[in-house]
């Protein structure tokens, strides 16, 4: 059961909120499985930064691998998944009219040695996203591992640091600088952002493309 009235006072008070127990373990346990398994099959591609045709990999900057989801997947625990993210969307659709109508996400992979450093998530180009979603699928994280998520306010002040424990689901403004600290291990995660259309129009209906 997603708490609203604290999502709402999280975000709008300090710009993201962090609810740990976001699905049964189980359902965790079969997307950490599945992730592993798409990884170990090699279809993770190296991730890249800029948008669209004018996106390149940049190994300075990042160097995560990640597997794009279609939105039509057949797999329950994506389904799940993606079912709590449109519940969390209507939720702020009907509390702060964001006008959420669609949401892109991936699966991403951090191997030991990885990183991806301090950068927002919203286009200059095109200011779409506006909440940004990360969902932890390692088991049995520990500090010493690394890879945490570090969130930064608008004056570049860190303002939280976050270890990706297994089943710690994290939302924010996608305006908020973030990078991910370099991993000792294995850092396996389902990262995605709740968007707007390009041309915003008030829509309370949540994520129709889903």
């Amino acid at each position: 059961m997603i708490d609203s009235e604290q999502l709402i006072h999280n975000l709008c008070n300090q710009g993201f909120c962090i609810i740990d127990d976001f699905l049964e373990q189980s359902q965790c346990q079969s997307l950490r499985e599945t992730a592993q398994e798409l990884y170990e099959e090699g279809l993770f591609r190296g991730a890249k930064i800029g948008l669209k045709l004018e996106s390149h990999k940049n190994d300075l900057i990042r160097t995560d691998e990640i597997f794009w989801l279609e939105g039509n997947e057949t797999n329950p625990a994506i389904q799940i998944f993606l079912g709590q993210i449109k519940e969390l969307a209507q939720i702020l659709n009907q509390s702060l009219f964001l006008g959420l109508h669609e949401f892109e996400t991936h699966f991403a992979a951090y191997q030991p040695g990885t990183y991806y450093k301090k950068h927002v998530d919203q286009f200059a180009a095109q200011r779409t996203r506006k909440i940004s979603c990360v969902y932890y699928l390692n088991e049995h994280w520990n500090a010493e591992f690394g890879g945490e998520l570090q969130l930064y306010n608008t004056e570049d002040q860190l303002i939280e640091s976050v270890l990706p424990l297994g089943n710690r689901f994290i939302c924010f403004n996608s305006e908020l600088p973030h990078e991910v600290c370099v991993t000792h291990q294995p850092r396996y995660s389902i990262t995605g952002w709740m968007k707007t259309h390009a041309h915003f129009v008030l829509n309370k209906g949540a994520f129709s493309d889903l």
